[in-house]
C-alpha cells in the first residue's frame, strides 16, 4: 500500500509539473525593468520548471505577470493553474480581474462565475461578478448578485450603490434615490453613491441639492472595493508609474498612509526620476509634515533640475517656513535652471509687491505676463502694482486689457470703477457701473460698497440694480 500510494504521488507530481511546464509563457522583454522583477521571474521560472516547487513558482510568475502589466503572460499562467487546482476560487477570480479589465467581459464573466461557485463566501468576487453582469448589460442577473451580496452584507455600499444602478437602468429613479440614500447614511464619504446622487437629484430638480453634494465630493475620486486577492498584486508590482497611478487614487480616496507608501515605493524603484518624490513632497506638505516635503523636494530638484513644478513646491514650502533668505536663495536657483517658467516668475514678481519694490514688480510682473499673454491674473496684480507706484495711465491700460483676456471679470470691472470715482470722474464711473450691474459674478458686498463710495463722493445714489 504505502508503494502504491508512494507511485501516486510521484506520478501527480511528474504530472503536475508537466502542466505547469507548458502553462510557462515565454519571458518578455524585460529591458529597462528593475533589476529586482528580472530576477524574481528568473527565479519564478526555475522554480516552475522544479519537480517539488513547480506549482508555487507558475502562481509567482502569475502574479508578477498581471502586476506588471503583463498580461497575455499572466493569462497564460492562470490557465494552467485552471487545470491544475480545477476548485481553487482565486485563479479564476484574478484571470476574471485581468480580462474584466481590458474590456473582454464575456471572457471574464464564466470565470467570475466560478470564482464566486468555488467561494461563495468572498464578497469581492460576488461583486465583481455583479459588476461585470451590469456591464454586459445583464441587469436582472447584476440585481440578483448585488442583493445577494446585500444579504450576506447588509448596508455593503457597494451592492447598494450597484443595485441603485441597476434601479436607473430600469428607469426607477425614486428606489435609486433611496439606496443612495441609505448608502449614505451608512457610510456618510462614500464617493460612489455622493456623486450618483448628484446626477439623481438633478433629475429630481434639487439643483441645491446637488450643488452641496458637489463641494462635499470636492476633489476626491471613487475608489474600488476591498479586494484582498487582488489587491495583494501591488505587492509584486516593480512599475514605479503603475505605483504612483495607484498611490493618486488612494489619495483622492483619503487613504493618506497607504498612497504615501505606495509612492515611497515609486521613488526606491525609480531613483533617478525626479518625478515620484515631486508627489510624494506633495502628499507630505497636505498632510502638514513640511519637513519631509521638503526634503522630498529637494530630492525632486536635484534629479530633475529642469522641472519647474518642483521648484515651486520647493519656493512655496521654505517661504511657508518664514526663512525669507533661504526662500530667495531657492527662488533665484530655480530661474536659473527655468528661466521661462510662469510659475516661477510669477512668485518673484508677488515677493517684489510683498515687500513694496514696486518698480521690480513691475518687471517682473511684466515678465510674466509676456510669458502668457492670454492669462488675466498677471495684468490685474501688475494694475495693482502700478497703482502704489502712482503710474495710474498704466494701471488702467492694464486693467483694460485684462478685460480683453477675460471680459467681465469682476476685480477689474470694480477697480476700474472705484478708480473713476476716485478721479471724480462721475460719467466714466456710470458708463463703468452699466458693466458692474450687467455681471452675475459681482459679489454683492462688492456692488454695495460701490454705490456707498459713489453716493458719498458724487452727493446721490447710483442708478438701481435691476
Amino acid at each position: 500500500m504505502i508503494v502504491v500510494a508512494g507511485g501516486w504521488s510521484a506520478w501527480r507530481l511528474v504530472r503536475v509539473r508537466a502542466t505547469v511546464v507548458a502553462s510557462i509563457p515565454q519571458r518578455p522583454d524585460l529591458t529597462g525593468r528593475p533589476i529586482v522583477l528580472n530576477e524574481r521571474i528568473i527565479r519564478a521560472d526555475e522554480q516552475a520548471e522544479s519537480l517539488f516547487h513547480a506549482t508555487a513558482g507558475l502562481a509567482e510568475l502569475a502574479q508578477l505577470y498581471q502586476a506588471n502589466g503583463f498580461f497575455d503572460e499572466a493569462a497564460q499562467c492562470y490557465q494552467g493553474w485552471r487545470r491544475i487546482e480545477p476548485h481553487g476560487p482565486r485563479w479564476p477570480h484574478l484571470n476574471a480581474s485581468l480580462l474584466s479589465g481590458l474590456g473582454q467581459l464575456e471572457n471574464a464573466l464564466p470565470l467570475e462565475q466560478q470564482a464566486v461557485a468555488l467561494a461563495p463566501t468572498y464578497l469581492p468576487a460576488r461583486l465583481r461578478l455583479a459588476d461585470i453582469q451590469l456591464k454586459s448589460n445583464r441587469t436582472t442577473d447584476a440585481a440578483v448578485s448585488y442583493a445577494t451580496a446585500l444579504a450576506q452584507a447588509p448596508g455593503n455600499p457597494y451592492a447598494l450603490l450597484g443595485l441603485a444602478q441597476c434601479d436607473l437602468r430600469e428607469g426607477n429613479w425614486s428606489k435609486a434615490r433611496d439606496r443612495l440614500n441609505e448608502a449614505v447614511r451608512q457610510h456618510s464619504e462614500f464617493i460612489g453613491a455622493l456623486s450618483l446622487l448628484v446626477t439623481v437629484s438633478e433629475y429630481f430638480g434639487d439643483s441645491s441639492r446637488a450643488a452641496a453634494l458637489r463641494e462635499r465630493i470636492g476633489h476626491r475620486e471613487f475608489t474600488d472595493l476591498p479586494d484582498p486577492w487582488r489587491d495583494a498584486l501591488l505587492d509584486d508590482c516593480y512599475d514605479a508609474y503603475q505605483l504612483s497611478v495607484t498611490a493618486a487614487v488612494a489619495k483622492l480616496g483619503g487613504d493618506i498612509a497607504r498612497a504615501k507608501d505606495l509612492l515611497e515605493r515609486a521613488t526606491r524603484l525609480a531613483p533617478n526620476s525626479g518625478a515620484y518624490p515631486r508627489q510624494l513632497g506633495v502628499l507630505l506638505s497636505q498632510a502638514g509634515d513640511e519637513i519631509s516635503a521638503r526634503r522630498q523636494f529637494e530630492r525632486a530638484v536635484e534629479l530633475s533640475p529642469e522641472d519647474s513644478d518642483a521648484w515651486l513646491l520647493l519656493y512655496q514650502v521654505v517661504n511657508q517656513s518664514g526663512n525669507a533668505a533661504a526662500a530667495e536663495r531657492v527662488l533665484a536657483a530655480a530661474l536659473s535652471h527655468c528661466p521661462s517658467s510662469y510659475g516661477l516668475h510669477l512668485a518673484r514678481a508677488r515677493r517684489f509687491k510683498a515687500a513694496s519694490r514696486w518698480e521690480e514688480a513691475i518687471a517682473a510682473f511684466s515678465e510674466t505676463h509676456r510669458l502668457q499673454p492670454s492669462e488675466a491674473g498677471p495684468l490685474l496684480e501688475l494694475a495693482q502694482v502700478l497703482f502704489s507706484a502712482r503710474r495710474e495711465p498704466e494701471a488702467v491700460a492694464a486693467l483694460r486689457e485684462s478685460l480683453e483676456r477675460q471680459p467681465g471679470n469682476p476685480v477689474a470691472l470694480s477697480t476700474l470703477m472705484y478708480y473713476y470715482i476716485g478721479a471724480n470722474d462721475e460719467a466714466a464711473a456710470l458708463r463703468w457701473w452699466e458693466q458692474v450691474r450687467r455681471q452675475s459674478r459681482m459679489p454683492s458686498s462688492t456692488v454695495a460698497k460701490l454705490q456707498q463710495v459713489f453716493q458719498e463722493k458724487f452727493g446721490h445714489a447710483l442708478p438701481s440694480v435691476p
